[in-house]
């Protein structure tokens, strides 16, 4: 299992000079190679592929050759990838066009594979034999902060400068726990208003409200829509500024924030239970083909789902907990008890009526409990009995990040 840890960097003023001068390089050298791309496009109506533009074109070229093999490789990559896009894009649009060049003082990110080591506190970069002819060094030892350390293996590493800091997202290579399974398990269902709900064969369950988020999403909605309101009005060709970018990513880190406490709850309250496998539904293609309203329709392509179940994820896997997907197909519409599918069930928001058996249960708990029947339909019928569910728990999310 692969996880990702961004540390913040701590470089001297030296440092910090190489530091700028190696993200130049890599813009210059996209640019460089956007524009030979172009050029071969017009000559010849043909794009060279990533491994002959490396090999051929790029080989001994000035830019190519400052920044470490792997790093550079790693910017033509990105602009292959670029071109990829462009071409599917063109099938569908003929006018589209091909990706731009970057500005001049753009500082790109840039990546190491095997040319960087973590030692102790320090981030320890090398570089090419050619930049250390130029610039007489042979490799950039910075501090940062560690404010979360993991016993897995470095194996990917990529600089970001991003407002005025910078950034190390270090990829690690986790092992997976051993797993000691048991007959403790518990099912999860995600929703809007009730962020998660969950159900053990015990007859436990809990409910982790989404109120707050809701919230979240409609005060920076409703704050966003304003501003683009008023820079249509003075702008009419401008369709992003500053302050949407602010105020869009300040709605990103709460949300983001809010579905952590969630996630780490759910984990809580697992290992309080002793639970060893975790099973969620399948989320795959939610979206599709599904038309519930405008209202609706915004709260549901706002959602955060496939986020939240990845958290789930590696969390219970570090934890030693076993994760399992299955299909989520009619688990709103049966009833958790008699098994009839039936439309139009719920008597009200949030409740579920079965007019079969007078089941009378919490629509997402109902839902979690046939996520876990769907899961212990392989297994024999004494270990696949869930019980009676308790009146389940209510969790909401306090304290939310000042606005």
């Amino acid at each position: 299992m692969k996880q990702t840890i961004i540390y913040k960097l701590n470089p001297t003023i030296e440092q910090e000079k190489h530091l700028h001068n190696l993200t130049s390089i890599a813009t210059k050298l996209y640019n460089t190679d956007n524009y030979i791309r172009r050029a071969t496009w017009k000559k010849c109506g043909k794009i060279p592929s990533w491994y002959s533009q490396k090999k051929k074109v790029l080989k001994d070229n000035h830019w190519y050759k400052l920044l470490p093999s792997q790093t550079a490789q790693e910017v033509t990559h990105n602009l292959q990838g670029a071109y990829n896009s462009w071409f599917k894009l063109r099938k569908k649009d003929e006018k589209a066009r091909p990706p731009r060049f970057r500005k001049k003082e753009m500082l790109s990110p840039i990546s190491f594979y095997q040319q960087f080591k973590i030692i102790d506190d320090k981030l320890k970069l090398s570089m090419s034999l050619k930049y250390r002819k130029e610039h007489n060094i042979k490799s950039l030892e910075l501090n940062f902060n560690e404010w979360k350390k993991t016993s897995g293996i470095p194996k990917f590493c990529q600089i970001i400068f991003d407002k005025g800091k910078w950034f190390a997202h270090i990829v690690y290579e986790v092992e997976e726990t051993n797993i000691k399974l048991n007959r403790n398990i518990m099912a999860i269902d995600v929703g809007v208003i009730n962020t998660a709900a969950t159900v053990d064969n015990s007859g436990n369950s809990k409910i982790y409200s989404g109120k707050q988020i809701l919230s979240i999403q409609h005060y920076f909605n409703s704050r966003i829509a304003r501003v683009q309101s008023k820079l249509t009005k003075q702008y009419p060709k401008r369709k992003w500024s500053k302050t949407l970018q602010r105020l869009t990513d300040k709605k990103n880190r709460q949300i983001k924030q809010s579905l952590h406490t969630i996630s780490k709850g759910i984990i809580t309250q697992a290992k309080k239970s002793n639970i060893k496998t975790i099973v969620a539904g399948d989320i795959t293609d939610i979206r599709k083909d599904n038309n519930f309203g405008k209202r609706n329709n915004q709260k549901l392509h706002s959602w955060s789902f496939s986020k939240l179940i990845q958290q789930i994820e590696y969390k219970s896997i570090l934890s030693g907990i076993r994760f399992v997907r299955v299909s989520e197909m009619n688990t709103s519409k049966t009833c958790s008890i008699c098994g009839i599918i039936r439309k139009n069930s719920r008597v009200k928001r949030g409740l579920y009526r079965c007019k079969i058996c007078s089941n009378l249960i919490n629509a997402d708990i109902n839902g979690a409990k046939n996520i876990l029947k769907k899961y212990l339909q392989f297994f024999s019928i004494e270990d696949g009995s869930i019980g009676n569910v308790a009146m389940p728990l209510v969790s909401r999310i306090e304290n939310v990040i000042p606005r």
